[in-house]
């Protein structure tokens, strides 16, 4: 683990939340996502890694990726979100790590998408999160 890197635990996930949820502008929002992505642990990177197929927002070198907007945010969170149903389609359960980037790109990009100035017409909704599915 590097030395600017510290565990994600579960007791820290809800600050990264209050971050996202305080957020005034999306600008602010990838500020958060990433303090959040920054935060998680290498062994933590390396298990969601196991099951990634390329997806998850970190790089072979277990590195985050840089989210560079709302668009970016939609595109993991998508990503993310249709290997959570596929493996539970599948019969398997996601891991914690998944689940949790899972809901906390759900968050993140809604918020970023509700403080955008944009038209409402151009803005694309965020997938409704299916943690009762994972959970059940």
């Amino acid at each position: 683990m590097g030395s600017n890197q510290t565990p994600l635990s579960a007791s820290k996930l809800p600050r990264y939340l209050d971050l996202v949820a305080a957020a005034e502008s999306p600008a602010e929002v990838l500020r958060a996502v990433q303090s959040y992505l920054n935060a998680w642990a290498k062994e933590r990177i390396e298990s969601v890694q196991k099951i990634d197929g390329g997806w998850a927002p970190f790089d072979r070198d277990q590195k985050p990726l840089r989210v560079n907007g709302v668009r970016d945010l939609r595109r993991i969170r998508d990503a993310i979100h249709r290997h959570c149903i596929f493996l539970s389609d599948a019969g398997m359960a996601p891991t914690q790590e998944l689940r949790e980037l899972d809901e906390f790109f759900c968050a993140a990009t809604e918020m970023a998408e509700n403080a955008e100035p944009a038209a409402p017409q151009m803005r694309m909704r965020a997938a409704p999160s299916h943690r009762f599915v994972l959970d059940n």
